[in-house]
């Protein structure tokens, strides 16, 4: 009895495979918007304290010196905002790496099931042919003592 073909099987875990690596593609490219976001973040800061010394050298009145500090405050917490959006989107990156891998491994092991399977299967026909083979030689032997 011929075994149950895996192509279907195989078909659905190369799909998985194909989603996770879409997964992985999309979570790289939300990390790398990220780390974008995390660098504008840091070069406004750092050109803001630029300017901020520059305004101090200079001398700088009280109310202007407010509104530096509460600039700084909130392009700080902006940065701090942006840095933890990074290192979410890394997680997530992680995540559909490992993800990808399992998929790609359980893959794997089914195309190597398949390739047991029909091997097993094409030594069993070979079994099969042999001991025909051998029954028509029988065959014809005793046919040819026969005579």
């Amino acid at each position: 009895m011929k075994p149950f073909a895996l192509t279907t099987v195989l078909r659905h875990r190369k799909n998985l495979e194909e989603q996770a690596i879409y997964s992985l593609v999309k979570a790289r490219e939300a990390e790398q918007e990220a780390q974008r976001q995390v660098q504008e973040e840091e070069a406004i800061l750092a050109s803001l304290l630029e300017t901020f010394s520059k305004e101090q050298a200079m001398g700088i009145e009280v109310v202007k010196l407010a509104q530096f500090e509460q600039r700084i405050d909130l392009i700080e917490e902006q940065v701090a905002a942006a840095k933890l959006l990074l290192q979410l989107k890394k997680t997530d990156v992680n995540r559909a790496q490992n993800f990808l891998i399992s998929k790609s491994k359980d893959r794997k092991i089914m195309e190597t099931l398949q390739q047991k399977q029909d091997d097993s299967w094409q030594q069993h026909l070979n079994q099969k042919e042999t001991a025909t083979l051998d029954e028509i030689a029988v065959i014809f032997h005793i046919d040819k003592n026969k005579e």
